[in-house]
């Protein structure tokens, strides 16, 4: 379905340009046919996609992404803005290779991280509309291996505080939603994601031994009871090849890739595709850009035993750009249904607040004004989010500093790759989400908006 501009965004942008015509005194008066024409066309929303927008800051979005590459945080920077199914506007900056001659383009390789985790969710739901489980399943149904966790009694604290049985096993509903309990690794230093680290879950090889290693990880609170960022959709992975009885790259080929023709994406690159992927490289702090070195840079199936749910995909815009335009149509593209409109709805459903259960604080700053749905994040408040998309938009990055965002109210994807992993991330969405929506006519304001003293200190 097309969400066009509402008749007033029409008008505002047929008013711009004719007090800019006045102005020009070698400009000719529109004759009474033609104002009668350009006004049924505003009328009718019929107006162009690219007349959305105001170009001016449409060139700053192309220069701010650009200075990301420019400054030396990254080797390459590319990104697409699409609305209303046509492309509005592309950059391609930087080389493929640190210090190459080869630039990036639409078909370059990226490794998108946890942009993973929306294709693995909508892997899952293909399986929840068959019936093959419900969301009140234990996961302990297809993961027998996490019966007995425990629990820590001190959540986000460096100490344990004591250990306690989990009162039940997570639901599929928390492992979709992040709020299972689960840890993460990623360098926190609460005690449940210091032991995920000793215990090097993220290096196993296989499915069963990355089981065994988290069996021995307490869950950081009580299933259900908050959110946090975690190895849910690695575990949602695995389940998904027990009850397919396919490897999760061959599941999402078979089910999602192959009827979009997604031809780039997946979770290792052949041979005939190397010479797309972008080096991975790090921006260690007072030092220039450096290639990092390891079997991420390769990504050999040889050197990648296990399909990583949570993070492992390669893609590039023109591939992740059909798996969002399909979102966008409510699971339908170009006659290929891969989901029911429920199950897309699902998915973006703005359930799990991101707060500490212990202070009812937001945990993480970027957060506010947004929710956590079924692997992606939605929008919940626009003014509060402080990013300018309408509520109900969803988005979500990748840790290499890939990002995307669906708005289903201006029918706009977005979708920006980058290739940096170090301790200074480089994250360019916010950015980019000021930029598109500052540049956007549009007479959308918010439904729930933000009293005084509800925005913070």
């Amino acid at each position: 379905m097309k969400n066009k501009l509402p008749a007033k965004s029409a008008i505002s942008v047929a008013l711009i340009l004719f007090l800019m015509s006045c102005s020009a005194k070698e400009a000719a008066a529109p004759g009474p046919a033609e104002e009668e024409t350009a006004l049924i066309s505003a009328e009718a929303g019929n107006e162009p996609a690219i007349e959305s927008f105001y170009g001016p800051i449409l060139e700053q979005l192309d220069e701010d992404m650009q200075q990301y590459v420019q400054s030396g945080k990254v080797s390459n920077l590319a990104y697409a803005l699409i609305k209303d199914g046509d492309r509005i506007q592309s950059g391609y900056f930087g080389t493929r290779t640190l210090n190459g001659s080869d630039p990036v383009d639409d078909r370059t390789i990226y490794r998108i991280g946890s942009m993973t985790k929306a294709v693995t969710a909508v892997s899952l739901l293909m399986l929840l509309e068959e019936g093959k489980f419900s969301l009140d399943d234990p996961i302990t149904r297809f993961l027998p291996e996490l019966n007995n966790l425990q629990v820590t009694r001190s959540f986000q604290s460096g100490s344990s505080g004591g250990l306690r049985p989990a009162e039940r096993a997570p639901t599929m509903q928390e492992l979709l939603t992040h709020t299972a309990g689960f840890a993460n690794g990623d360098g926190q230093t609460d005690y449940a994601n210091r032991v995920f680290q000793q215990r090097d879950v993220e290096g196993a090889t296989t499915n069963e031994e990355y089981l065994k290693r988290l069996s021995g990880v307490p869950l950081m609170y009580q299933p259900g009871t908050a959110w946090s960022y975690s190895a849910a959709s690695d575990l949602q992975g695995i389940i998904i090849e027990r009850i397919s009885g396919e490897r999760l790259g061959a599941f999402m080929k078979r089910r999602i890739f192959d009827p979009l023709g997604m031809v780039d994406t997946g979770f290792s690159v052949s041979d005939a595709q190397r010479d797309r992927l972008a080096d991975v490289t790090a921006w260690p702090p007072g030092q220039p850009l450096a290639k990092i070195e390891g079997p991420m840079q390769d990504m050999d199936a040889a050197h990648l035993p296990r399909d990583a749910g949570g993070h492992g995909l390669v893609s590039t815009i023109a591939d992740y750009e059909r798996f969002a335009e399909m979102l966008l149509h409510e699971g339908t593209l170009d006659g290929e249904r891969l989901l029911n409109p429920d199950s897309v709805r699902l998915l973006r459903t703005s359930g799990t607040d991101f707060t500490d259960p212990e202070t009812g604080f937001p945990m993480y700053q970027p957060f506010r004004g947004t929710r956590f749905g079924f692997g992606v994040a939605v929008v919940t408040n626009t003014i509060r989010s402080g990013l300018g998309a309408p509520e109900g938009t969803y988005f979500w990055d990748g840790a290499y500093g890939t990002w995307f965002w669906i708005d289903p109210y201006h029918d706009i994807i977005f979708i920006g790759m980058v290739q940096n992993l170090s301790a200074n991330p480089v994250m360019p969405r916010k950015t980019a989400m000021t930029d598109v929506y500052h540049a956007l006519f549009t007479d959308y304001f918010p439904s729930n908006p933000v009293v005084e003293e509800d925005l913070p200190e």
